[in-house]
């Protein structure tokens, strides 16, 4: 991919050959079990995974967003699931680094940045989606705690994490203003987590949460009352630049799987690839996978560049989900019936393309914010 520096190139071909050798064997088990890997987190740790966006000054790698997506791009074609679970393993240091204090920084950073604790982010809720806003999470504050109610749902790693981050709001009357970021502590704080089954990644945890009475030391808000909305926008245009990248990491998996499966599957006497409406659509699953990378770079670019990327994060996200569907649809429709067993590769990136228009904001609401900025009107209230 010539858009890539040198330097650029270098990580993109080490952590590729590290992933096909070590991960990508171990796929198959675990989304059979629906289980996770977790001993292969502190080798990957070395590619910049987790401490990627974290400073140096707090023990991250400080690495450019360029080859953050490079990370995301190549975890997704490897396997959805690590996409998603390193997701989140990155944010929520990234988080701490940009908005904790001194004293949050020494005692939850180096334990998350080594891998000896695991992290989750806890935003949406029954009712509250991409309406941010409308959170009804409450955290009520009683002498030097802060005392939390509500449920979290499809929250990442919970079941396997015992540190993350909850928006809650201290003032329901203020909206958006009353919004505050927690840091949560499990050894410190009870909350009950429940395991939801789901379809795609499956060897991720998608859990509700339950904050029943939950106290909250007053010295684990991140950063100011209030400002919860904030610190969440902070991260959600990496969000949308990890979810833009693993979408496009499926759907070259799904390119690379098409091109094995018609170059050695025989029909009428002859290779499949032979046939013209088979090299249509391998040819189409290979342009979307290309313009999908060219959109996801070029966020990527913009907020190296110290642009805010808002727009460039959406407008990716938006078209890489939906390539990656459109690709993996393709790469079953070439497989046929052999895409829909779940032995075939190609199974499992169906299911795991569906996610990528939904997490990080959905493709509808990427379409209304991008409407808002093009058109200066907004269709949400």
């Amino acid at each position: 991919m010539t858009m890539l520096t040198e330097e650029e190139l270098d990580l993109q071909r080490s952590v590729r050959s590290f992933l096909d050798a070590k991960v990508a064997p171990l796929v198959a088990e675990h989304e059979q079990a629906r289980t996770f890997p977790w001993e292969i987190l502190p080798s990957l740790h070395e590619f910049g995974y987790v401490g990627g966006l974290v400073s140096p000054d707090d023990g991250g790698d400080d690495l450019s967003y360029s080859m953050l997506a490079i990370l995301m791009e190549e975890a997704g074609r490897c396997w959805g699931s690590l996409r998603t679970t390193l997701n989140i393993l990155t944010i929520v240091p990234y988080l701490i680094s940009a908005f904790g204090t001194e004293e949050q920084k020494s005692r939850f950073l180096p334990d998350l940045l080594s891998g000896r604790r695991r992290a989750w982010f806890a935003m949406t809720e029954p009712d509250a989606g991409s309406d941010a806003g409308s959170l009804r999470t409450r955290a009520s504050k009683e002498g030097d705690s802060w005392v939390l109610q509500g449920r979290k749902i499809y929250i990442t790693n919970a079941l396997h994490a015992d540190v993350g981050i909850v928006m809650a709001t201290v003032d329901p009357e203020a909206g958006p203003k009353g919004i505050t970021a927690f840091l949560v502590d499990g050894t410190e704080s009870d909350y009950a987590v429940h395991d939801i089954p789901h379809m795609p990644v499956r060897g991720t945890s998608s859990c509700e949460l339950v904050f029943d009475d939950t106290r909250i030391p007053e010295h684990n808000v991140l950063g100011e009352v209030g400002r919860g909305l904030s610190t969440a926008m902070k991260a959600i245009n990496v969000g949308r630049l990890n979810m833009a990248m693993g979408a496009v990491g499926l759907s070259q998996a799904a390119l690379e799987e098409s091109i094995k499966f018609a170059t050695t599957r025989q029909q009428f006497g002859r290779p499949l690839g032979g046939f013209q409406l088979v090299q249509e659509m391998v040819v189409e699953i290979a342009t979307l996978t290309q313009t999908s990378r060219l959109l996801g770079m070029h966020a990527a670019r913009a907020l190296d560049a110290g642009d805010s990327g808002r727009q460039e994060c959406s407008m990716a996200k938006y078209y890489c989900g939906e390539s990656a569907n459109k690709a993996a649809s393709l790469a079953l429709q070439v497989h046929g019936g052999a895409g829909l067993m779940e032995e075939s590769p190609v199974e499992r990136i169906f299911r795991d393309a569906r996610e990528a228009t939904i997490p990080e904001g959905t493709s509808q609401i990427q379409i209304l914010q991008m409407g808002r900025a093009l058109l200066g009107q907004s269709a949400l209230r």
